[in-house]
C-alpha cells in the first residue's frame, strides 16, 4: 500500500518532472497540473493525469490559488507537492489545503508562516539562540525611512523582500543616492515575484562572505537528522549559479555548530519536512543565520548525491506520517558534488533573460557521475513567462577535483541551440584557477568579471584545440564535396596540405599530414594532433588534441565556424595560402549602430515608463522597466538627446527586436 494513492505535483518544468519520477518509484499515481504555455511541455506528457489550470501568465495558473485547488478536487488527489517557487512557500495555499482534507508534502502552514515571512523568522532564531545578521527588524515603506536606518546601521547594506527567495527583490545599496533609485526597485520585483512588496534591510556581510546553507529533514515525531552543508558562493545578483557539497571552508568543529543552531530553529519552529537553513560565514569562520527554506531547494540534488538520500521520498513519507529511519550518526558525506544550473540567459549581453525555441538540444550522457535534471528538449519553447532555468547538471566524484574534471567534460559536452544559455559561462566558471582552488566568496563573479563576461581567455592550449577543430571540420567536408554526384573523378586526394586557419581574424598558416582518423598539424613550432570523427552538421566535435580528450561545439557560418570551448567563444575559417595573401586588400565594411531607436532587448511585458515624448534625457537615465522570466531589467539611454516617440505603455507586451523609443 503506498503512502498515498495520488500526489498532485503543483509546479512546472524540471521539478515537476524530478517529483514525479519518485512517485513513480514509490508506486504513486502524479497529477500535474500546466498553463497555456506548458500544453505540450514534458512534465505534462510524463503524468498520469494532466489538468489545465489557466493562462500563462503565473497569477493566472501557477500561482492561483482557487485554480490550483479546483485541480486537486478534481484528480482526487490526496497530497500536492509544491517543489520550489510559486505556492512552495505560501502559507494561505497550506491552510487551504487543510481545510479541504489534503495533504501538503511540506511543513505546516505555521511553520511557512513563521519563517516564510522574513522577518518573523530573525526573531524566532534570535529566541532559539542562532546567530542573526544585524539590521532592523521591521518593514520600511519609503526612500526616506530607508536612508535613515541604513545611515544607522552602517553602509554597506542590504535590501531584501520580506517574502519569497531567489534573490527576488533583493540590492545592495553602498550610499543614499543608491538607495534613491533601488529602493523602490527592489519592491517592485519583490511585489512581481510574491506578490508582497515589504521589504527591510540588514547590515551586508562583505568581508569574503560565504553563503552555506544546511540541509535538514525533520519528521512529526520530533526526529531531526541535518544532511550536510552546501557551499553556495558562486552567485550572481544573490541567485545561485553554482552549488556543491561538501564546503571545502567549513570543518567539523563549525559544522557541530551550526548542526545545533539548526536543531535548535527547527526545535522552535516545530518544523517537520525538508528543510534548508541559510548562513552567510565571513572569513573568520563565524556564521550568522539569513532565513530558513520551509521547502525542496533547487540545490537538493548535491546533497542526495553525497549522502545517497532522495529528499523528494523522505518529504513524502514525513507528510504520510512516518518515523525518519535514520538518525544523525547513519547520516556520512561521501566523496563530492556539483551542480551548475543551466539558464536560458545571454551573459554577453549582461545576462539578459532568454525565450524562444530550442531547435538542439543534446545533453552529456547520464550516468552515476552525472545527473542531469531537465525538461526541455529540441523544437519545445521556453516561454517568457517563467523561470530562466533550464536544466540543472550535476558531477559526482570521490573527490573535489574529479567532480570538477566530470563537470568540465559534461558541460562541454551540452549543446543547446536556438536560444541563448550561459553553459559557455558555466565552463569558464569550473575552469577557472580561483574555483578550483576553492577560495571562493559571494563575491567572486564581480570581482572576477567586473566589466561582465564576454568569454574566458584564450589560452595557448585552447587556441591549440581550435585549430585543430577548425581544420578537422574544414577537411571533413572537403572530402565531402569532393564526393558529390556528376564530377569526374573522386578529387579527395588532391586537397591541399598547406592552408591558413584564421581565429577571430588573425591568421595561422598550417601544413597539414593526414593519418588515421585524423591530422598531425605544424603551425610555426607547434606540433598538433587531433584525433576524432566528425559527422556533418553535428553541433558537437569529440575528438582527442595532443592526446586529451576535448569536446568544442560548433556552429556553422556563412565562411567558416563559430566554435565553443572551456568558455572560449572563437570565429573561425580556412582558406588557401593565395586566398589568404589576397584578403588583406579587400576593404571591410561595418555596419554602424542606429543611434536614432531604441529597440528591445529580449520579450517581455512593459512594467514601467518613465519618459515622455519632448523630454530630455541623460546618457544612462532610466527610460523602460520590464519584466521577463520573472526578472526585472530597466532599459537605460544610450546617450543624451531628446525623445521623439515612446511606441510602449505600460503593461504592453514587447517583443525582441521591436522599436521601443525614437529620438528625436
Amino acid at each position: 500500500m503506498p503512502y498515498f494513492e495520488k500526489v498532485l505535483v503543483a509546479n512546472r518544468g524540471e521539478v515537476a518532472l524530478r517529483i514525479m519520477k519518485t512517485l513513480k518509484k514509490m508506486d504513486i499515481k502524479s497529477v500535474t497540473v500546466y498553463s497555456e504555455a506548458d500544453d505540450n511541455a514534458m512534465h505534462v506528457k510524463y503524468a498520469d493525469e494532466a489538468i489545465f489550470v489557466g493562462n500563462s501568465p503565473p497569477t493566472e495558473s501557477y500561482l492561483s490559488i482557487p485554480n490550483i485547488l479546483s485541480a486537486v478536487r478534481v484528480s482526487g488527489a490526496q497530497a500536492v507537492h509544491p517543489g520550489y517557487g510559486f505556492l512552495s512557500e505560501n502559507a494561505k495555499f497550506a491552510q487551504q489545503l487543510q481545510q479541504e482534507g489534503v495533504t501538503l508534502i511540506g511543513p505546516s502552514a505555521s511553520a511557512i508562516l513563521k519563517m516564510g515571512d522574513k522577518i518573523s523568522a530573525k526573531k524566532i532564531a534570535s529566541l532559539a539562540k542562532v546567530n542573526t545578521v544585524p539590521g532592523y527588524i521591521g518593514t520600511i515603506a519609503t526612500e526616506k525611512e530607508a536612508i535613515k536606518i541604513a545611515k544607522k546601521i552602517g553602509f554597506p547594506v542590504i535590501v531584501k523582500a520580506v517574502a519569497g527567495g531567489g534573490g527576488r527583490g533583493m540590492r545592495i545599496i553602498n550610499n543614499e543616492q543608491q538607495m534613491l533609485s533601488a529602493f523602490e526597485a527592489a519592491k517592485i520585483e519583490a511585489n512581481n515575484s510574491f506578490n508582497d512588496n515589504r521589504v527591510f534591510i540588514e547590515k551586508l556581510i562583505h568581508e569574503q562572505p560565504r553563503h552555506i546553507e544546511i540541509q535538514v529533514l525533520a519528521d512529526m515525531h520530533g526526529n531531526t537528522v541535518c544532511l550536510g552543508e552546501r557551499e553556495c558562493s558562486i552567485q550572481r545578483h544573490h541567485q545561485k549559479v553554482i552549488e556543491e557539497a561538501p564546503s571545502t571552508f567549513i570543518d567539523e568543529s563549525i559544522r557541530k555548530k551550526m548542526y545545533k543552531q539548526v536543531i535548535s530553529l527547527v526545535k522552535k519552529v516545530g518544523y517537520y519536512s525538508a528543510g534548508t537553513v541559510e548562513f552567510m560565514v565571513d572569513k573568520n569562520k563565524q556564521f550568522y543565520f539569513l532565513e530558513m527554506n520551509t521547502r525542496l531547494q533547487v540545490e537538493h540534488p548535491v546533497t542526495e548525491l553525497v549522502t545517497g538520500i532522495d529528499i523528494v521520498e523522505e518529504m513524502i513519507k514525513i507528510a504520510a506520517g512516518k518515523k525518519l529511519s535514520f538518525s544523525q550518526k547513519d547520516i556520512a558525506i561521501q566523496g563530492h558534488a556539483i551542480e551548475c544550473r543551466v539558464c536560458a540567459e545571454d551573459p554577453e549581453r549582461g545576462f539578459l533573460p532568454s525565450s524562444g525555441r530550442v531547435t538542439e538540444y543534446t545533453p552529456p550522457p547520464t550516468s552515476p557521475s552525472i545527473r542531469l535534471d531537465s525538461c526541455i528538449k529540441a523544437g519545445e519553447e521556453v516561454s517568457m513567462y517563467y523561470d530562466t532555468l533550464v536544466a540543472k547538471l550535476c558531477a559526482f566524484g570521490n573527490t573535489r577535483k574529479d567532480a570538477i574534471t566530470k563537470m568540465q567534460q559534461a558541460l562541454s559536452s551540452f549543446v543547446i541551440s536556438g536560444i541563448s544559455h550561459n553553459l559557455s559561462f558555466l565552463e569558464a566558471l569550473i575552469s577557472h584557477p580561483r574555483f578550483q582552488s576553492g577560495h571562493i566568496h559571494t563575491n567572486f563573479i564581480e570581482e572576477e568579471y567586473p566589466k561582465g563576461f564576454s568569454g574566458a581567455n584564450l589560452t595557448s592550449e585552447i587556441f591549440q584545440v581550435f585549430v585543430a577543430a577548425t581544420i578537422h571540420i574544414f577537411i571533413t567536408e572537403q572530402k565531402r564535396m569532393c564526393l558529390i554526384s556528376e564530377r569526374l573523378e573522386d578529387q579527395s586526394h588532391n586537397i591541399l596540405t598547406r592552408w591558413v586557419v584564421s581565429v577571430d581574424d588573425v591568421l595561422f598558416p598550417v601544413i597539414i599530414k593526414s593519418v588515421y582518423k585524423g591530422y598531425n598539424i605544424r603551425q610555426d613550432s607547434n606540433k598538433i594532433t587531433v584525433r576524432g570523427n566528425w559527422q556533418i552538421g553535428s553541433g558537437l566535435f569529440s575528438c582527442e588534441v595532443n592526446g586529451k580528450k576535448v569536446h568544442v561545439k560548433v556552429e556553422k557560418t556563412r565562411v567558416g565556424y563559430i566554435l565553443k570551448h572551456a568558455g572560449v567563444t572563437a570565429t573561425t575559417y580556412v582558406c588557401s595560402p593565395r586566398v589568404s595573401e589576397l584578403s588583406r586588400h579587400i576593404i571591410k565594411h561595418t555596419d554602424k549602430e542606429k543611434e536614432g531607436t531604441i529597440v528591445a532587448p529580449l520579450s517581455g511585458q512593459i512594467v514601467d515608463v518613465k519618459i515622455k515624448a519632448g523630454q530630455k534625457v541623460k546618457k544612462g537615465q532610466d527610460l523602460i522597466t520590464s519584466l521577463s522570466m520573472k526578472m526585472e531589467n530597466i532599459i537605460k539611454a544610450p546617450h543624451d538627446g531628446t525623445i521623439k516617440k515612446v511606441h510602449v505603455n505600460s503593461k504592453d507586451q514587447m517583443n525582441c527586436g521591436m522599436v521601443l523609443v525614437e529620438y528625436e
